[in-house]
């Protein structure tokens, strides 16, 4: 478990901070972004509109 939260860490520091990172460091940072996102806006879509 620790060696995946530092493998996110690096992966998030390549992709926003560097911007050197692989095809597969940017598709492990969306996913684990996209998630949380696309659930918030729906749950914020669903308040709005009921």
């Amino acid at each position: 478990m620790y060696h995946k939260l530092n493998t996110f860490k690096a992966d998030l520091y390549n992709v926003f901070v560097e911007g050197n990172a692989n095809s597969i460091q940017m598709g492990r940072v969306f996913l684990i972004l996209a998630i949380p996102v696309m659930a918030i806006f729906a749950i914020g879509l669903h308040s709005i509109k009921y």
